[in-house]
């Protein structure tokens, strides 16, 4: 791969995981009320699920661009209701103390959320295609740039938790109109989605 080549994907990489998405505003929101430390087993689910993406894409992305028009159509308006779920539960969300029941975001949260994120598995699959296939093939070579995305992509997520954790004071006392832009930002994300 050139490389020029690798840093355009880089780019291009950062610029799709860094922006707003469902896993970067689900990271701001709970950081905002459970803080970092909290949402650290939340990060690692979204983190395996992205890993577990990146190889599905690096190792049968050739046979899945056979499949994907049958399949995307479905997994677009599945990951779409989920993203309007995760709009009413963040809504819904009340700060730490104030009799909330909810738990912390977990491990399989984190890994569900992933695999169900088509911007992640159109991520993988534009990445893969255009940018590494077309250079190598080889598995190990093919499983260093899977994790390579994933990095990136744990990148992004960390920002975004730790801007929510920076809110977190602010969150407290104005959590009613936080948790309503993010579950109005959610809406976005699955308006996209399905457009």
């Amino acid at each position: 791969m050139p490389v020029s080549f690798f840093w355009d994907m880089t780019l291009t990489a950062c610029i799709t995981v860094w922006s707003p998405g469902p896993n970067n505003i689900m990271l701001l929101s709970s950081a905002s009320k459970y803080g970092i430390k909290k949402n650290l087993k939340f990060m690692l689910g979204i983190w395996t699920g992205s890993l577990s993406l990146m190889i599905l894409c690096g190792i049968f992305c050739r046979g899945l661009t056979a499949i994907v028009p049958g399949i995307q159509p479905v997994m677009k308006y599945v990951g779409a209701a989920y993203l309007v779920y995760l709009a009413y539960l963040t809504f819904r969300r009340l700060p730490p103390g104030e009799g909330s029941a909810e738990k912390e975001p977990s491990y399989p949260m984190g890994i569900f959320l992933q695999l169900v994120n088509v911007k992640i598995i159109i991520y993988g699959l534009t990445m893969f295609s255009s940018f590494i296939l077309p250079y190598e093939q080889r598995p190990l070579i093919l499983l260093f740039f899977a994790f390579y995305l994933m990095v990136l992509g744990a990148i992004g997520n960390l920002i975004w938790a730790f801007a929510g954790n920076v809110l977190k004071r602010f969150y407290s006392s104005h959590y009613r109109v936080m948790n309503t832009i993010m579950a109005l930002l959610l809406v976005w994300c699955a308006l996209r989605v399905i457009s």
